[in-house]
């Protein structure tokens, strides 16, 4: 590790406070990799103190100095990135290819580089490589967001300032758009597809439109107060998925699955409510409770013959 130097130490020391609020010579010494002698840590330290800096001292274990500083003193201060979150913001960037050519793959990018900005010395020596082989990512039948860039760039916005949408949306079975209005209120990625959640004003109900039909978006002035109790959780409740018929209630739903395919079954989690039971001859039977849909029937279909509905008869 090269010389310190002083204005260096005195930022990182700042930055380390930031994260732990409470330090000490002989962490610090650590933190600098062995490469600071103590005294001048000690020495960093009251020059802080001399200089107006809010620092504290109390006596710890074995009559060692605990320095801290007042929190609020701090905001001004970066936190720089360690090396696993520098793994975990280029794990999303590799996730904005699926937005290619939209704000978001932007967004990501122009987060990666203020990540490497923060990233203190020689934390890129102990990562591997350029990155690149940590993560990768495949889409398989995905869509092409380019053209809905500006449309996703308005939802955003709408959603973050809590304003009201026009929608004009061209569902698959019309063959003329529909307009109406809605308050926005998040983004949802599902099974390689963007949607907008939205709550129709109205009918009163949420709405989960796929971007790529959305044909154009006006954001109006009119905002909206967000109603407490959606969110993810409550939307996917009694779902297979996120679809699910309007007034649909769900009903339990048990399906054996054969020994060939048990342990593909056994290691996900596939709803909230499943329930498995594993048998001598190896196979398996997973029970939920959920709505009949479209989304469930297709993939109970796509198990084929490794599949046997028990319940509900109605479903085969």
């Amino acid at each position: 590790m090269p010389e310190v130097k002083q204005i260096e130490r005195i930022i990182r020391i700042l930055q380390r406070l930031a994260v732990k609020s409470e330090v000490t010579v002989a962490e610090l010494y650590e933190y600098f990799e062995r490469q600071v002698p103590k005294r001048t840590l000690q020495r960093d330290l009251i020059e802080l103190s001399a200089a107006d800096v809010p620092l504290q001292t109390r006596e710890g274990t074995n009559r060692q100095l605990i320095w801290s500083i007042v929190p609020d003193y701090l905001r001004f201060v970066p936190v720089t990135m360690q090396p696993k979150e520098m793994i975990a913001s280029w794990l999303l960037h590799t996730m904005s290819g699926a937005f290619a050519g939209t704000p978001l793959e932007r967004d990501a990018k122009s987060f990666l580089a203020k990540a490497k900005q923060l990233a203190p010395p020689g934390v890129f020596a102990e990562l591997p490589g350029d990155l690149q082989p940590v993560f990768g990512m495949t889409f398989t039948g995905y869509i092409d967001y380019r053209p809905q860039a500006q449309i996703i760039s308005q939802l955003v916005e709408a959603i973050t300032q809590r304003r009201v949408i026009k929608f004009t949306y061209k569902p698959h079975w019309k063959d003329d758009p529909s307009v109406f209005e809605a308050n926005p209120y998040m983004l949802l990625w599902h099974k390689g597809a963007l949607y907008i959640v939205a709550l129709s004003i109205r009918h009163d109900n949420y709405l989960l439109l796929p971007v790529q039909r959305i044909r154009a978006v006006e954001v109006l002035d009119t905002r909206f107060r967000k109603q407490p109790e959606l969110s993810l959780d409550k939307l996917r409740e009694g779902r297979f998925g996120i679809f699910g018929y309007e007034g649909q209630k769900p009903v339990r739903v048990v399906l054996k699955f054969h020994r060939d395919i048990a342990e593909i079954i056994a290691e996900r989690i596939w709803h909230t409510s499943q329930k498995i039971t594993r048998h001598r001859d190896g196979s398996l039977t997973l029970e939920m409770k959920v709505v009949i849909s479209d989304e469930l029937k297709g993939w109970i279909a796509s198990w084929r013959e490794w599949v046997e509905i028990q319940v509900p008869r109605s479903l085969i």
